[in-house]
């Protein structure tokens, strides 16, 4: 596995283990068209999902309306998938999941579909902390809506863990979100009693405050008085045209050596 996809895995099983509870050893139920397509790609199932899971311990699953519904099909490849469900996974039976055997009753039907078992088995926040393993994309889309569903695919012969769906993320918000609110519910009674007065009384204040400033916002401006202008800014006022003044030409005056050296 490269660095990029086991950095990513170890996140998302980080994250499952803290806000799902979800630790070793875990519990993969393997759905019937993802056991065909690992044998047709002959991947080693066991191996691949140790590396996935970091080497964590883990127990293989399978329900009987995926087995039966293999059985029903004809090929070699269905038949040596029943058969690896058979020797390699602990089969759950109708009859241990409850909202199936429910459905089966109002629908007057021996049977249910590996679909419906598998959200049956995951509904109500999967408690068990049930992975599930598949290839169809109708069932993953509609594992996407419950709480806390790890899932695992298969991709061009790679094993991927996918990260948490955005309703498991929004569940944990609106979780810790409720224990800031309490204070990881340890708070009183008469403690929750004082931050909601604290909460109403702060939002009177600044209520208050939004009045007192719209108030002010109304209040008429105050006009400044025209200031009179920059004297240096001006330009100077014309007093008319000056006389000219004729300039008296300089006469140049000679000493008497300079004479006597003419002569």
């Amino acid at each position: 596995m490269r660095h990029g996809r086991a950095k990513s895995a170890r996140k998302t099983l980080k994250f499952y283990a803290i806000n799902g509870n979800i630790k070793p050893p875990y519990k993969i139920i393997l759905d019937g068209n993802f056991i065909v397509a690992a044998i047709k790609q002959k991947l080693p199932i066991t191996e691949r999902l140790q590396k996935l899971l970091q080497n964590e311990s883990f127990n293989l699953y399978t329900i009987r309306s995926a087995l039966d519904e293999l059985n029903s099909i004809p090929g070699e490849y269905f038949q040596q998938a029943r058969q690896f469900g058979l020797d390699e996974c602990e089969i759950i039976e109708r009859e241990d999941i409850p909202s199936s055997m429910d459905s089966r009753i109002k629908n007057n039907s021996t049977k249910s579909s590996p679909n419906d078992d598998i959200c049956a088995l995951v509904q109500d926040g999967n408690t068990n902390g049930w992975f599930i393993v598949t290839q169809d994309e109708d069932l993953s889309d509609k594992l996407r809506g419950f709480v806390n569903v790890p899932q695992i695919r298969l991709a061009r012969a790679v094993l991927l863990l996918e990260a948490p769906s955005s309703a498991t993320r929004k569940d944990v918000q609106y979780k810790e979100k409720g224990k800031q609110m309490t204070g990881g519910g340890t708070m009183t009674q008469e403690e929750k009693e004082l931050i909601q007065k604290l909460k109403v009384s702060e939002k009177s204040s600044k209520q208050q405050l939004d009045n007192t400033h719209a108030t002010s916002a109304v209040q008429p401006r105050r006009k400044r008085k025209a200031k009179e202008p920059n004297p240096l800014s001006c330009k100077k006022k014309k007093t008319g045209d000056r006389p000219k003044v004729e300039k008296k030409k300089r006469v140049r005056k000679r000493t008497k050596g300079s004479k006597e050296d003419e002569s």
